[in-house]
């Protein structure tokens, strides 16, 4: 059931933030809740019609390369229709059109990620790829072949985007690779471009994949980890799965990563902060990160990024005063209860009771 109140909170809202255990409820004006999120945050900032330029991953990757921005390289769009090549000369509308061009480009890691694909979602990566024999393995460790796992893809679009972008893989940098080898693990960097156009970073946290799992999604199972923004030091470690258990050592690998400085973490902050300028009617995005031996690369920009995970690994989105001034100015309306705007937190405290009384 969902909670309309106040700060907008959804019963997730008040379990993620810990306010169904005990926290205090007048902290909750901090937060931002998911469902004045959704009604009166997003559409603001982010212009339904400009989100297909992230939205849509093979647009995203066609734009952010022709601005210079370090992007995988990509072999082009699978798709029965509109498939091609990244130059746009060979058709990749079919199976073998797919096989002939990965034999002639022979990546040793295969990406093949939904257009408009969101959370990790059917996301397949091949590693150790034999191109004269086709043997692969999932990345979760699955013996294939290449042309199996092609012909098994799901067809049906995803948010209305057809197609599958075909690429390859990131190798990871030696640091983040020793803490979690068996995804690509990424860093997800908060941009707002204020209402005069400058950009800044507002919140940033990273995520460390699980053995088994294709992608590092926080969502499917994936350790969340907070950063420091100033340096790009890693801090707690928390499980979304687990109900928000805390943790400063890896669960699979036992390496611990609190204190770990993300290596390139100022190119990784001024790539994301040139980004955030060249993408018309989008102020607010959320960028994944790679950190390769060579320096950042950019997997994708989020317009409908996850409110939770930003809040989770912050004092929460309203906490911030020159984010909350920057955020009125582009027209944002605030909830009766959040700083902005002063007014009692009694409704807070009986929406967390109501929240604690409905728990199983």
């Amino acid at each position: 059931m969902r909670l309309r109140f106040g700060l907008g909170f959804q019963r997730t809202d008040l379990e993620a933030y810990g306010f169904t255990a005990g926290r205090d409820p007048a902290e909750a004006r901090r937060y931002l809740g998911y469902e004045w999120y959704l009604r009166h945050v997003r559409p603001v900032l982010n212009a339904r019609e400009s989100r297909t330029l992230t939205e849509n991953k093979w647009v995203f990757y066609r734009l952010a390369a022709g601005w210079g921005l370090p992007v995988p390289r990509t072999l082009g769009l699978f798709d029965p229709v509109f498939g091609a090549t990244w130059d746009g000369e060979r058709p990749l509308r079919s199976v073998d059109d797919v096989l002939t061009e990965l034999a002639a480009r022979r990546p040793a890691t295969v990406v093949l990620k939904p257009a408009g694909g969101q959370q990790g979602k059917r996301v397949v990566v091949l590693e150790d790829v034999d191109h004269a024999t086709g043997r692969a393995r999932t990345r979760a460790g699955t013996p294939t072949t290449v042309e199996a796992t092609v012909r098994s893809l799901d067809p049906r679009p995803m948010r209305g985007h057809a197609g599958y972008v075909v690429q390859e893989g990131v190798p990871a940098h030696p640091a983040l690779h020793r803490l979690a080898p068996w995804t690509t693990n990424t860093g997800r960097v908060m941009t707002l471009v204020d209402a005069g156009g400058a950009p800044r970073v507002h919140a940033v946290a990273a995520r460390l994949g699980r053995r088994g799992n294709e992608t590092d999604n926080w969502a499917q199972g994936g350790v969340g980890v907070f950063v420091d923004l100033r340096d790009g030091a890693l801090g707690e470690g928390v499980l979304k799965a687990e109900r928000g258990r805390r943790i400063t050592a890896h669960p699979d690998t036992g390496e611990e990563f609190t204190g770990t400085a993300l290596p390139f973490w100022q190119e990784t902050l001024q790539t994301c902060l040139r980004g955030a300028r060249l993408f018309p009617g989008l102020h607010s995005l959320g960028w994944d990160v790679v950190l390769s031996p060579q320096g950042p690369v950019v997997l994708e920009a989020n317009a409908d990024w996850d409110l939770q995970f930003v809040q989770w690994f912050s004092e929460g989105l309203l906490a911030d005063a020159e984010l909350s001034s920057d955020l009125v100015e582009l027209g944002v309306r605030f909830p009766s209860g959040s700083p902005v705007r002063e007014l009692p937190g009694l409704l807070v405290r009986r929406a967390a009771a109501v929240a604690r009384a409905r728990l199983p």
